[in-house]
């Protein structure tokens, strides 16, 4: 036994140049799976942080329309007597010096009764610190309503009453986390502009959040009444939250409440909103997830190739072995015993890569997020503990399945036939042959899932992983035939090609695999490529269709639906009485609760010209507008295949009124985002939401007006009001492209992880099958080959192997943008996107594959030019 670890661990030490490639490829899939968990998470817990520091110990929340509700709702509950504690708040988005914040309008004295005794703001030492913050604690003061503790006597007691003081009577009055103002230069007593949809207010810092202010960093914290005033919604609260004690007398009092409340008001969880919200991004980061899984599988072929070749390494070895009296069971244990150890080694190295890596992605996540589905500022990186047992666990079973196949085979054969190099081939050889008939059954496996799961997301990438296996179980016995019908032709005309590209085909134990990842890696790249393009083109195409007025004008600032993004009514006045104006677009943007979740809605008073715009793929054009004037809804296909409704069906919206049934009268085509959107006449909406605020205009000109000299008008007419964001259909196209090619950096990030890992794999493999016939070539060199010859062959059979890599990639990857086009994203986003081919496509495909083969082979090229000749021929 000791013999057989020796001779494991002297073959280990005597190839660290495979050992290395192999804990590389590892690491690198197991990296990836680390980094999309890393920056998934972060992003999402700095959203939860945030919630939580709004939220404090709220377990409920009352909410109204997509304005708010009327503050005295909250005044006629405090009056009712309810023992249930109540806070109101006011939030919205701002800008400052280009960082976007959370405006939070708070009553201290009500919203420490909410948040527990001590979690509200205190004032000590000149500074307005946040107290510890215990869940479930009792309130601080006997009316249930103060939340500042009571000032001590003395000077410091002075200094509170002054603080609170300010908080209420000074005019721009604010508060934020002591690392927040560090970052923006500022100082107590100092003065910052916040910039709210386009007006500029002046904000005064009276103190700071100190002690431990994780979720606050991206806060302002600022009095009800000057947060209304800012984000110019007088009266309105965004909600009140509800701190309800535990307990059948909680509930008896929360059944109260609820019936106390008026129309059009609701009452819900706390929690609800934020996981309404995570939920929004389960899709996209599952796409994520489902590609990083994918250079993980890359990896599994690479782990496989190696412990290959370290078999095929020590046929000889292992055979002697057996005849000395090793049975079946040690050599088994041996070899799985490396592949443990590469695993463990592989997961440590992928965790620490794949943090750096996160860390980089996390950017790129939260950008992504921010442009399609709310704003979330990421300032801590954190590496979730499942993570940890994700990178463990992959890379432990990555290397032990692709170990279990090379183990079993040499532990179970007998050990004179260990001695000979052709019985190793011939099964390979008989492998292949089986592996043509897996293959198919992996592509009918791939279609039956597909047609048996009408809308599973997971499903769906099970389908898709099946298909791509597909190309690595066909590319061995592809590589093979086509190498020996290569070699028979270039036999005609050189010896040596045919002696090189007989050698690739009498080697399909050492090439078969690394073609096999390769082409599994060349195969998702296509198929992506085909994807994006396709997405790509239909986006370009729909923006076409869709952005037709001259000039767009709207409200700026960071969300999408916030009740504070609104036209000045003087600005939109002036807007729409600037000379050249013929027609105009009017739209209000807000997000509605639904028994269903919220949904966005666009509240549209239409232009003659902007009808034909809006692509319709269900319901009659003739049937549908005059319907959708008399208050029937148009809704996006994403929503349609969300929530399972057709242009015969209805949805349910909480009006300010309650609940109404809405009668959908066509479905159109959008990809604005992967929610869905539902289009109403803006005279209903104005009707049944008492809003009659404006977001957002589109102004269609008379012909022959020059654009760029309505919206000098345009600015003209409005100085000093309210800075505006006038964009052009094309900058509109412009600004959509840009968003869209930031999105899909992720996925291009990915696959080229996953192309690396393909790579690695070849490399190893050519360095191996290198190190195995070094004699054959040495042999060959003593007979005339050159040492520049000897290198043109090697590059010869890596740039033949990564064509065949190439060719078997093309079917799968086509039929690999077909399932990402028809069912994942479908699925996933609710998007009809067209098909879109080209020939850059499976150009780019074709130079990766040529590139990464021909790369791969340079330094065994270059290792048997220099070979000494006599050593190698002596070597066996």
């Amino acid at each position: 036994m000791r013999t057989l670890w020796a001779a494991s661990a002297r073959h280990l030490l005597h190839h660290p140049a495979q050992l290395a490639l192999a804990l590389l490829g590892l690491a690198l899939g197991v990296a990836t799976i680390v980094a999309v968990d890393i920056a998934t998470a972060s992003s999402g817990r700095a959203f939860e942080l945030s919630m939580e520091a709004v939220n404090g110990a709220a377990t409920h929340e009352i909410r109204g329309g997509p304005t708010g509700l009327d503050e005295q709702v909250y005044v006629a509950l405090k009056k009712s007597g309810t023992p249930i504690a109540l806070s109101p708040v006011i939030e919205g988005y701002v800008d400052v010096e280009r960082r976007t914040m959370q405006l939070v309008g708070i009553d201290p004295l009500a919203d420490g009764a909410v948040r527990g005794e001590g979690s509200g703001l205190r004032v000590a030492q000149g500074r307005m610190d946040e107290g510890p913050r215990r869940r479930g604690a009792d309130s601080a003061g006997s009316d249930g309503e103060a939340g500042i503790r009571q000032p001590a006597a003395g000077a410091g007691g002075e200094d509170r009453v002054s603080s609170i003081t300010r908080w209420f009577t000074e005019p721009g009055a604010a508060v934020m986390a002591a690392s927040t103002a560090s970052g923006l230069g500022l100082a107590i007593e100092g003065v910052f502009p916040v910039r709210v949809a386009g007006a500029t207010h002046e904000a005064h810092l009276i103190g700071e959040l100190g002690g431990t202010t994780s979720g606050y960093e991206t806060l302002i914290l600022t009095d009800i009444a000057q947060a209304q005033e800012w984000l110019t919604l007088p009266g309105r609260l965004s909600r009140i939250d509800a701190r309800v004690p535990a307990g059948a007398e909680g509930e008896k009092a929360l059944r109260v409440l609820e019936a106390s409340l008026p129309a059009g008001v609701t009452l819900q969880p706390a929690q609800r909103r934020t996981k309404q919200s995570l939920d929004m991004t389960a899709a996209f980061t599952t796409n994520l997830q489902a590609m990083s899984l994918l250079a993980l599988l890359v990896g599994v072929f690479l782990i496989f190739s190696a412990i290959s070749f370290a078999v095929v390494q020590r046929r000889r070895v292992i055979g002697v072995l057996r005849a000395l009296g090793a049975t079946r069971s040690r050599v088994l244990v041996m070899i799985l015993a490396e592949a443990l150890a590469l695993g463990v080694l592989g997961a440590g190295l992928g965790l620490l890569l794949g943090t750096f890596i996160g860390r980089e992605l996390v950017s790129l996540v939260s950008r992504t997020i921010n442009d399609l589905y709310f704003v979330v500022a990421v300032n801590e990186v954190i590496v979730p503990p499942l993570a940890i047992l994700k990178a463990v666990g992959a890379g432990l079973g990555a290397a032990l399945f692709a170990a279990a196949v090379p183990a079993l085979e040499v532990a179970n054969s007998a050990p004179h036939l260990g001695l000979r190099r052709s019985v190793i081939e011939q099964r390979v050889v008989h492998a292949s042959r089986w592996l043509l008939v897996v293959s198919a059954v992996l592509a009918a496996s791939a279609g039956a899932i597909v047609w048996a799961s009408s809308r599973s997301l997971f499903a769906g990438f099970v389908a898709l992983f099946l298909l791509l296996l597909t190309v690595a179980a066909i590319t061995p016995a592809l590589l093979r035939a086509l190498a020996r019908v290569a070699s028979r032709i270039a036999g005609r005309f050189s010896p040596v090609a045919r002696l090189a590209l007989g050698d690739v085909a009498a080697s399909l134990s050492r090439t078969g695999v690394a073609v096999a990842a390769l082409g599994l890696a060349i195969a998702s790249m296509i198929g992506v490529s085909i994807m994006v393009e396709s997405f790509r083109e239909s986006l370009r195409t729909y923006l076409t269709r869709t952005i037709r007025a001259d000039l767009y004008v709207t409200a700026p600032g960071p969300g999408f639906g916030r009740p504070e993004r609104r036209l000045d009514p003087e600005v939109l006045a002036a807007i729409l009485a600037t000379p050249g104006i013929a027609h105009h677009s009017e739209s209000r943007r807000v997000i509605v609760d639904s028994p269903r979740g919220p949904v966005p809605v666009d509240a549209l008073r239409l232009a003659p010209e902007a009808h034909s715009a809006i692509q319709l793929t269900a319901g009659d054009a003739a049937r549908v507008w005059p319907a959708f004037e008399r208050g029937a809804i148009v809704i996006s296909e994403p929503l349609a295949w969300h929530l399972q409704l057709d242009a015969e069906g209805t949805l349910t919206l909480n009006t300010a009124t309650g609940p109404r049934e809405f009668p959908i009268t066509g479905v159109y085509r959008e990809y604005g985002n992967d929610r869905g959107n539902v289009l109403m006449s803006r005279s209903v909406y104005e009707q049944l939401w008492q809003d009659d605020a404006v977001t957002a205009l589109g102004l269609y000109l008379r012909p022959g007006v020059d654009v760029a000299g309505v919206e000098s008008s345009i600015r003209a007419r409005t100085p000093g009001r309210q800075s505006l964001a006038i964009t052009s259909n094309a900058e509109v196209r412009e600004l959509s492209m840009r968003i869209f090619e930031r999105t899909f950096v992720i996925t291009r990030v990915l696959y080229w992880l996953t192309a690396g890992v393909a790579a690695i794999g070849l490399v190893s493999a050519l360095l191996a099958w290198e190190l195995e016939r070094s004699r054959e070539l040495a042999i060959v060199r003593a007979l005339g080959l050159t040492p520049r010859g000897a290198g043109a062959v090697i590059e010869a059979q890596t740039g033949f192997m990564g064509f065949v890599a190439y060719l078997a990639a093309i079917p799968a990857g086509v039929l690999t943008a077909v399932l990402l086009i028809t069912v994942i994203n479908r699925r996933a986003f609710g998007w009809q996107i067209d098909f879109h081919f080209s020939i850059e496509q499976f150009a780019n495909a074709f130079a990766v594959a040529m590139v990464a083969a021909l790369v791969a082979g340079l330094y065994p090229a270059w290792r048997t030019a220099r070979a000494p000749l006599a050593s190698d021929i002596r070597e066996e």
